[in-house]
C-alpha cells in the first residue's frame, strides 16, 4: 500500500452525510410536481413508474447489503450509487421529458437510492473501529448533518423551482451526488478509512435463511415502520398537489414548508436523544406514528396554507421520533451484519414506495385531495397501533439487559 494521507475524516463524512440530505430535501416535495404537472404523467403511470423502481430497488438493496459485509473496501460502494444517483438526476434534468423520468427513476435511481444506506453502513463500521465509545452519539450527529439539509435546502429550492425551473432542483441534487463520491474518492488516499467489520460465517449446517434470522416482534416493528412511512411518504405526493392546486399556493410555498418542519425538526432531534436514554426504542416509534396520523389527519381539514405550517410541529416531531429512531432499529435487526441489516433501511423504503404509490394512485382517482390525505392518516395511525400492540412488552422506560 502507499503513503496514507492525513484527512479530517469526520468533518468530511458529516459533509457527505449534508450533501446526502440535499439530495432528498432538493427531489422529494417536488418529485410527483415534476412527474404529474410538469411533464403531464397521469398519476396512475407515475405510481407505476415508482412502483417498477422500488421492485428493482428491491433487488439492488438486498445485492448491496450482502456485499457490503464481504467487500475489503466500503467505499467503493458509496462511490458506485453515488455515480448513479448524480446520472440519474441529470438525466431527469437534461432530458426534461416522460421518457428520461421513467429511465432515471425506475432503472438507475434504484441503485442511487443506496448511497444513503450505504454512507450509513460505513460510517457505522469507521466508527465503531475508530471511536467505538463515542460512535453512537456520531452517528446521531451524522445524522444531525443531513436533517440541517433539509432546514436549509428547501425554502431556497422552492424559490428557484417557482422562479426558475422546477427541473433544477434534479441539477441540484444530482451536483450533490457528484460532491459525496468526491468525497469517498479523496478518501480513498486514507488507509484508515478502508475498515470492514468482522466477517460472519453460518454455523454449521445452517441454512442460507439464517443470514437474514430476525426476531418475530423485530419483523412486526419494521413492517409498522413501512406502514408509518406509507402515510407519511404518500402525503408527501398529495400534499404539495393539494397546497399548489387547491389552496392557491405556489412552489415557494412547497419548499417553505419542507423548511420549516426540518427547521422545528432538527431542535427536536436533542431532546429525542435524552429521551432515548429513558424509554424504550418501539415506545418512541408508536409515538412518531400517532404524531404522523394526527398531523396528516388535522391537514385533511386545514382552510389556509398557514394552518398547514402552523401544525408542522406535530409532524416535525413525529419524524424527528421515526428518523432518529428507525436506523438504530434496523441495525439491530441481524445480529453481526451491519451492511445486511442497514440494508433494510433500503428495504423499508422500498416497500413504503411500493404501499405509498399503489395508495396514490388509488387515492388520486377519488379526486379529493382532503379524503385522500385523511386516508394517508389512516396508514400511519395503523403503524402506531401495530407497533405498540407487538411490541406491547417492550412499551415503556428500558430494562437492563
Amino acid at each position: 500500500m502507499g503513503h496514507s494521507v492525513r484527512m479530517p475524516v469526520t468533518p468530511m463524512l458529516g459533509t457527505s452525510m449534508f450533501f446526502s440530505g440535499i439530495t432528498y430535501a432538493a427531489t422529494a416535495p417536488y418529485a410527483s410536481l415534476v412527474g404529474v404537472d410538469a411533464l403531464g404523467m397521469a398519476p396512475s403511470v407515475f405510481a407505476t413508474v415508482m412502483a417498477i423502481g422500488s421492485l428493482i430497488g428491491l433487488i439492488s438493496a438486498v445485492g448491496l447489503g450482502l456485499l457490503s459485509d464481504r467487500i475489503k473496501d466500503r467505499r467503493w460502494l458509496v462511490i458506485l450509487t453515488a455515480f448513479a444517483g448524480m446520472t440519474g438526476h441529470a438525466l431527469i434534468f437534461w432530458g426534461q421529458s416522460p421518457l428520461t423520468f421513467i429511465i432515471a427513476t425506475a432503472v438507475i435511481m434504484p441503485l442511487g437510492l443506496g448511497c444513503f444506506s450505504q454512507c450509513l453502513g460505513f460510517m457505522r463500521v469507521y466508527f465503531v473501529h475508530h471511536r467505538p465509545d463515542r460512535a453512537d452519539f456520531i452517528m446521531t450527529i451524522m445524522r444531525m448533518m443531513f436533517t440541517l439539509a433539509w432546514v436549509i435546502v428547501p425554502p431556497l429550492v422552492g424559490w428557484i423551482a417557482s422562479a426558475y425551473s422546477v427541473f433544477l432542483v434534479y441539477l441540484l441534487s444530482s451536483l450533490s451526488y457528484l460532491a459525496i463520491g468526491a468525497i469517498f474518492l479523496v478518501l480513498l488516499r486514507n488507509r484508515d478509512t478502508a475498515v470492514q467489520s468482522p466477517r460472519i460465517e453460518r454455523a454449521e449446517g445452517a441454512s442460507l435463511l439464517s443470514t437474514f434470522a430476525i426476531e418475530r416482534p423485530k419483523i412486526f416493528g419494521l413492517c409498522s415502520i413501512v406502514l408509518m412511512w406509507t402515510g407519511a411518504r404518500t402525503a408527501s405526493y398529495i400534499v404539495p398537489l393539494f397546497i399548489v392546486k387547491e389552496l392557491g399556493g405556489t412552489l415557494a410555498n412547497v419548499g417553505i414548508y419542507s423548511g420549516i418542519n426540518a427547521a422545528i425538526e432538527a431542535p427536536s432531534m436533542f431532546a429525542i436523544a435524552w429521551l432515548t436514554t429513558k424509554v424504550s426504542k418501539e415506545t418512541l416509534l408508536a409515538i412518531a406514528g400517532l404524531c404522523l396520523a394526527v398531523f396528516l389527519a388535522s391537514v385533511s381539514l386545514a382552510p389556509s396554507i398557514l394552518v398547514i405550517y402552523c401544525l408542522l410541529v406535530i409532524n416535525a416531531v413525529g419524524v424527528a421520533l421515526i428518523q432518529t429512531q428507525n436506523i438504530a432499529y434496523a441495525q439491530d435487526a441481524i445480529k453481526g451484519r451491519v451492511g445486511l441489516s442497514t440494508s433494510l433501511i433500503d428495504l423499508m423504503g422500498i416497500a413504503t414506495n411500493l404501499l405509498s404509490a399503489a395508495a396514490f394512485a388509488v387515492l388520486m382517482g377519488l379526486n379529493d385531495y382532503r379524503l385522500a390525505i385523511a386516508c394517508a392518516a389512516g396508514f400511519s395511525l395503523i403503524g402506531a397501533l401495530s407497533m405498540a400492540g407487538s411490541n406491547f412488552k417492550r412499551l415503556g422506560r428500558l430494562r437492563s439487559a
